[in-house]
């Protein structure tokens, strides 16, 4: 068994992603930066995603396949590659998204030089259906822009262990099977601990019909309503932040079409840069 600690843990949970995962495990095998090991969480997928996880474990060392015996969400399945991880630098990755090959080159060493951040993101690309890419650039926000949104983009984080412990690494509840990484965030700023996004694009994400649709959901209205109610009680927001609790229970309301075109001209007008 290798017990050499690598530089950085790579995480990722996978459900039924036998037709799509490729890309995204591929995006981490190719790194420039080759000093990782990969955990897998296969989420109680029904097809043959664990065999293929299998096989790349068999191909690639520092790939490590887990499983959870039936569908458990992302944050629990997070956390239990956490647990698994020998470094104390984290990296996020989704299964349908691809890094960009020298991600790692770039993140890790700024992640390195600024310990003071417990989180660190980066700006990425959008793809859409047609294979459009719309790149955005975005500031590092304070806990007031968070009441609109969540100001990061997840699967690009690179974090540190022993911070998330301090917030108990992602709540696992009904609440938050989904927009659990708003919650860390709001966790983590709650702490007094400090976040940033860094102004290179070194993600790809994959923003589909599939991912608006997903959104229009009224389990995850009612969870998301609950992340920014106990997130605001967390960091001692005045009582008039409050009124944003009910932003997506208005935003469920609006037909996906026009929440979508908002989305993106909200996104091209706002090309931040790094604060």
């Amino acid at each position: 068994m290798n017990n050499i600690t690598p530089k950085i843990s790579v995480i990722m949970s996978v459900l039924n992603g036998a037709s799509y995962m490729d890309k995204g495990i591929q995006s981490i095998v190719n790194q420039t930066f080759t000093d990782w090991e990969f955990i897998i969480c296969d989420d109680g997928s029904t097809d043959n995603t664990w065999d293929i996880l299998q096989d790349y474990a068999k191909k690639d060392q520092r790939i490590i396949p887990i499983r959870n015996d039936a569908n458990k969400g992302l944050a629990y399945s997070l956390n239990k590659c956490i647990e698994k991880a020998k470094s104390e630098i984290l990296a996020r990755q989704d299964a349908d998204d691809e890094s960009e090959l020298n991600r790692f080159e770039i993140q890790y060493p700024f992640v390195i030089e600024h310990p003071e951040y417990a989180i660190v993101g980066t700006s990425w690309n959008n793809i859409s259906d047609d294979g459009c890419w719309q790149t955005i650039p975005i500031k590092s926000p304070n806990i007031k822009d968070l009441l609109w949104d969540g100001g990061f983009m997840h699967p690009s984080w690179m974090m540190r262990k022993s911070m998330l412990q301090k917030v108990g690494y992602y709540t696992v509840s009904e609440n938050t099977r989904r927009d659990q990484d708003y919650h860390l965030v709001l966790k983590i700023y709650g702490a007094g601990m400090k976040m940033c996004n860094m102004n290179d694009v070194l993600y790809n994400y994959t923003n589909d019909n599939s991912t608006f649709a997903r959104t229009k959901n009224w389990r995850r209205v009612k969870g998301l309503m609950w992340i920014r109610f106990d997130g605001y009680r967390r960091n001692k927001l005045p009582f008039w932040c409050y009124i944003y609790v009910m932003k997506p229970f208005v935003k469920n309301l609006l037909p996906t079409a026009i929440t979508k075109r908002y989305y993106l001209r909200n996104k091209n007008e706002n090309t931040y840069i790094n604060k």
